[in-house]
């Protein structure tokens, strides 16, 4: 019963993502689309002030949890534009944390078990450092922006970090980059990020290397001081 269960559902995701697209869903998350509507959107938003904020979180919420490509990042950035930096920030953030939630539970729900069964013995080397270290190596791929927001979600799902350690680990591994697009959209509305991203890439990579290999120097230092010890 529960693979029936587990079929349904990953069914339903998989026929959700392909009419995304089939029925051109993806075009609406690109900035020539927004500006061509946005004087709508900005009049909804001046008269539907509560409706509108509970549109954009669903919204940001459905593409999170189906891991849409890009469209989280370009979401944030509506959020700033039409809500202002400190509204459309917080709203950007919760929802996407929820979001990254949402597929995470989802991917854990319907692979981990397989995953456990197939390929568990080839990946416990890495699940053994995911339990020591985990939270430093998390951390590290969130401030670095080095690998996408939509893969690392379910990525994460399938080894053994908890719930809890997910969910704080990303809402502040996201927090500087959300800050920076929700702004963008403030400042400069709805527009290529991309030297931006990489401007702010240069300046969270120290941060991103000092968290990645912390746990090495860590175990260094205190193996140097038992030796001085000894």
């Amino acid at each position: 019963m529960t693979t029936i269960r587990k079929i349904f559902l990953l069914m339903v995701l998989v026929s959700l993502i392909v009419a995304f697209y089939r029925l051109g869903g993806n075009q609406y998350f690109k900035e020539e689309r927004f500006y061509a509507y946005r004087g709508n959107v900005q009049l909804y938003v001046s008269h539907h002030p509560f409706l509108s904020v509970l549109l954009y979180v669903g919204i940001y919420l459905l593409v999170a949890t189906l891991c849409i490509p890009g469209a989280t990042a370009f979401l944030t950035m509506v959020g700033g534009f039409l809500f202002g930096f400190l509204k459309g920030a917080f709203l950007a953030e919760v929802a996407s944390t929820i979001g990254a939630m949402l597929a995470f539970f989802v991917a854990r729900y319907l692979l981990r078990a397989w995953v456990q069964r197939h390929l568990g013995g080839k990946l416990q080397g890495v699940y053994d450092k995911l339990r020591r270290d985990g939270v430093h190596y998390i951390l590290a791929l969130r401030f670095s922006t080095a690998f996408p927001y939509f893969l690392l979600n379910p990525l994460l799902a399938l080894s053994p970090l908890p719930p809890s350690t997910f969910l704080w680990t990303t809402a502040l591994g996201i927090f500087p980059t959300t800050l920076m697009y929700a702004y963008l959209g403030y400042h400069f509305g709805i527009v290529r990020a991309h030297p931006f991203r990489d401007l702010l890439i240069v300046v969270l990579l120290p941060i991103a290397a000092v968290a990645c290999f912390w746990p090495l120097a860590r175990r260094v230092f205190l193996k140097a001081k038992g030796l001085g010890a000894g």
